[in-house]
């Protein structure tokens, strides 16, 4: 009927609806979808942002550790956090598809906050009142069972917490055809106001969380914190009919292992200019001659993968397709290692600037500021820049560059770099004068060193994606793989 065929002109390969049907681009994906994702990161950042960097305040002063246990015990929160959202990237690109991920191991993030509300509110989970500030040594510290249950729950919400984290990014990308001039323009500024949305959320967070739980109690704002992720996975559920879904499709790392494998068996035959490309189980198309691409040339011993001497199977020759985008994890992999080197710092000086904080005069006049709430400067200041830049210094730029986003991502993970190493420095000057000092100093000295930290960090971690999706071969398989890694 002219209706049907209508239809499938609308459809884009790879995408499914939420019943595996395929996607309309009248009904599904689009700015439309992709604001459940805005409003879903927003709420989720409430919650997530202030623990991150209140969340040493709690340990110490409630559960009685020390500042460098509590410390430790935040930094290890973070790490576990980046390998489940590994985990949860896995599933999401091999198995499950993004939506279903983010609502099957959302709810542990829900339960976990859950678990820590319940332990503040009763005075039997958790140990005795005490002036940590006066004397620490005479307070009991958090031991036994009760430490088992803190434990149990900060994990089981770095677990769901991981998973929600890895998906929201990578199905909002997904809500847009990258081979469409005006969608790849609305995706380069979806990453741009995914960015803006952490930063929204974490300065409601710093204001109205912080608030709750320094001054209405732990048990309330932790309270708070879980009842927002619920609505978080309510609005990532309400969005479910609107969605593109990228249809997993295996483990990746089985296909790169795959390439690796039969390159080195076959490393010792010719490489010919055409490879007979082998039957793509996947698409059921024959097998015939491809041309390697001419911008595919680096990594060429990976081409062996594609040489077809007879014998048939996954593990005995691969397509073209493969082996690009093995090659396209494989170019990507020093930025995986210098990110993952630069972050350790950042992370570090996050907490450290919260215990520093601690020690400093947090008076404002009669006003005492929470140091954790000193991270709204920054983020205050990344509002305004995100807005500025995406609506007047984007379409500026990308008529002098010719990049869509303005200029490339690993320019602006270069000035990520950068302030990495300004806020290290920064902070390693400010303890020097905090120990040096007579008086104690303001808790305002850690202003300069936020700004460059917090900067840092979001032009490390969110430019990572983009850096992949720039180096990939058209089409979302590479996506796939690139997920995983980051």
């Amino acid at each position: 009927s002219k209706s049907r065929r209508r239809r499938s002109t609308m459809t884009i390969g790879g995408s499914v609806d939420w019943k595996g049907n395929p996607i309309d681009r009248e009904v599904h994906g689009g700015v439309r979808a992709a604001w459940f994702m805005y409003v879903a990161n927003v709420v989720m950042n409430m919650v997530i942002v202030p623990n991150l960097l209140n969340l040493v305040t709690y340990l110490h002063g409630t559960m009685h550790m020390g500042v460098s246990s509590s410390a430790t015990t935040v930094t290890n929160l973070v790490g576990a956090t980046c390998g489940f959202a590994l985990i949860g990237a896995f599933l999401s690109d091999s198995y499950i598809v993004r939506s279903r991920t983010i609502l099957i191991f959302g709810p542990l993030m829900f339960l976990g906050y859950g678990l820590l509300a319940l332990q503040a509110y009763r005075p039997s989970l958790h140990p005795a009142p005490c002036n940590t500030e006066a004397d620490l040594s005479s307070c009991k510290e958090v031991h036994g069972r009760n430490a088992t249950l803190l434990y149990a729950a900060l994990y089981i919400s770095a677990f769901g917490d991981g998973c929600i984290r890895t998906c929201i990014p990578s199905l909002g990308a997904d809500q847009f055809d990258r081979k469409d001039p005006s969608e790849s323009r609305q995706q380069s500024s979806f990453f741009n106001w995914y960015t803006f949305g952490v930063s929204l959320g974490g300065f409601i967070g710093l204001i109205l969380i912080v608030w709750l739980q320094n001054y209405k109690g732990w048990d309330v704002g932790l309270g708070a914190c879980a009842i927002l992720v619920l609505f978080g996975l309510l609005v990532v559920a309400v969005g479910l009919p609107f969605y593109r879904n990228q249809v997993p499709e295996g483990s990746p790392l089985t296909r790169i292992l795959q390439v690796l494998v039969v390159a080195l068996r076959n490393r010792n035959l010719e490489l010919s200019e055409k490879l007979e490309e082998a039957e793509d189980s996947r698409t059921g198309t024959g097998t015939g001659f491809v041309q390697v691409p001419p911008q595919r040339k680096s990594l060429k011993f990976l081409d062996k993968a594609c040489i077809h001497h007879g014998k048939d199977g996954d593990w005995s020759v691969c397509n073209a397709t493969k082996v690009e985008e093995t090659k396209i994890v494989l170019r990507v992999l020093p930025l995986f290692f210098s990110s993952m080197i630069a972050y350790v710092s950042n992370t570090i000086v996050f907490t450290l600037t919260v215990q520093q904080g601690g020690m400093t005069n947090t008076s404002l006049g009669k006003i005492h500021v929470s140091p954790a709430t000193l991270f709204i400067i920054p983020i205050t200041f990344q509002l305004i820049m995100l807005a500025v830049y995406d609506q007047f210094i984007v379409p500026f730029l990308r008529k002098r560059t010719g990049y869509v986003g303005g200029i490339a991502h690993l320019q602006r993970i270069a000035i990520g770099f950068a302030s990495m190493i300004l806020a290290a420095v920064i902070a390693a000057v400010v303890e020097k004068k905090r120990k040096e000092a007579v008086v104690q100093m303001s808790l305002f000295w850690l202003a300069p060193l936020v700004l460059p930290a917090w900067r840092g960090r979001r032009d490390v971690v969110h430019r990572a994606p983009g850096v992949l999706q720039q180096r990939g071969a058209t089409g979302h398989e590479v996506d796939r793989h690139g997920v995983v890694l980051v």
